[in-house]
């Protein structure tokens, strides 16, 4: 199934948001070097239209222009997975303005099943355009339930890559949210058996969550939890198996892959709000709920900080700016931060403790 050692080691699956592509721009060089992230335009829960879909991409270039150095520009996948394709950006197909409007970056496009007619037909143009580009291909739990329907699809794909000639391929399976472990680990398997017979890759990822849209489902307010990573776990049994250690492990980090922007007033999300903490160990997330913004305040991050660097399996300050993060705003600073912090910075901060964790644990 692979035809070459990838350069990485994990795909993190982000939203295509300022906080975390700060996330993956303050971290460390040996570290940022090691991914490839896969950044989804997000939605909103109201119907899209072609001017908010441009302004997140301006946003998310204004904000890929901060982070990446002068000299060093990380390569990343680009989706629009999450948005209503049959949306044109300035008259042209979605996905084929998406990739022009990214081209000054080192972007992978991404071919996909049950897209806008011209989603692939973009991304091969892409590739065509840009001898030595890179490439995925998203396959959704759907296309993995059987593998003798799906066949036919990637034979047909396979003809048009081969006269894309990309310098490589990589297979990106997306269980999105993990209900069942050991029923998603069962057709993962039963579909590469069938896949690495036929197709020749890179590399293939898995990815996946337990992080559901709302995090109620997790955690009740003012309290704690200590949830199971399944998506490490399903990927660390896959990997033991010879037939399969060279999947490469991929998740959605800290947010939920049904995560969509409220379109509601500020003053609402104000009232109703409240702070969230994920912190990634071993085979698991340490989350923090705190109560509502309204009533409790945002001082309630210094509390929240107190009890993380309070747990044995905090790591060092030193160890990412996520960790510094944390443990500047806790009692174990010299000097408390002065400011607390708000959901956005937070999920900066965990978002790098996060991808920093993985790669130093994969």
């Amino acid at each position: 199934m692979l035809s070459g050692s990838p350069m990485i080691k994990y795909v993190p699956f982000l939203k295509f948001k300022q906080n975390e592509i700060q996330g993956v721009g303050v971290l460390d060089d040996a570290i940022r070097n090691q991914i490839a992230p896969m950044y989804d335009i997000p939605r909103s829960q109201k119907v899209m239209t072609e001017t908010e879909i441009l302004e997140r991409l301006r946003i998310a270039d204004k904000t890929l222009k901060a982070t990446q150095k002068e000299t060093v520009a990380y390569k990343f996948f680009v989706d629009n997975f999450d948005v209503d394709d049959s949306i044109d950006l300035g008259g042209a197909p979605q996905y084929r303005t998406i990739l022009n409007k990214l081209s000054h970056y080192p972007i992978m496009p991404v071919l996909a099943f049950d897209r806008h007619a011209d989603h692939n037909l973009a991304a091969l143009d892409f590739i065509k355009s840009r001898p030595g580009s890179e490439v995925g291909i998203r396959l959704q739990m759907v296309d993995i339930d059987s593998y003798n329907l799906t066949k036919s699809n990637l034979q047909a794909l396979w003809v048009d890559l081969s006269a894309a000639k990309p310098q490589s391929v990589i297979l990106l399976i997306d269980l999105r949210i993990i209900d069942d472990p050991i029923h998603a680990k069962k057709k993962v398997e039963k579909f590469l058996a069938g896949f690495q017979k036929d197709f020749q890759v890179t590399a293939a990822v898995v990815s996946g969550s337990v992080v559901p849209a709302s995090i109620a489902g997790l955690v009740k307010t003012n309290a704690e939890a200590h949830i199971d990573r399944e998506e490490y776990k399903l990927w660390r049994a896959l990997n033991s198996t010879p037939e399969f250690d060279k999947v490469l492990f991929g998740d959605y980090g800290i947010i939920s892959p049904e995560y969509s922007d409220l379109d509601i007033e500020p003053e609402l999300i104000s009232g109703m709000a409240a702070p969230k903490v994920f912190y990634t160990y071993h085979e698991k997330f340490f989350i923090v709920r705190g109560r509502r913004f309204k009533t409790h305040k945002y001082s309630q991050y210094f509390d929240i900080s107190d009890n993380i660097v309070r747990q044995a399996f905090f790591r060092l300050p030193g160890d990412s700016y996520g960790e510094q993060y944390i443990h500047d705003r806790s009692f174990k600073a010299a000097v408390r931060a002065p400011k607390t912090g708000n959901p956005g910075t937070w999920i900066k901060c965990s978002t790098a403790a996060h991808i920093t964790f993985v790669v130093n644990n994969i």
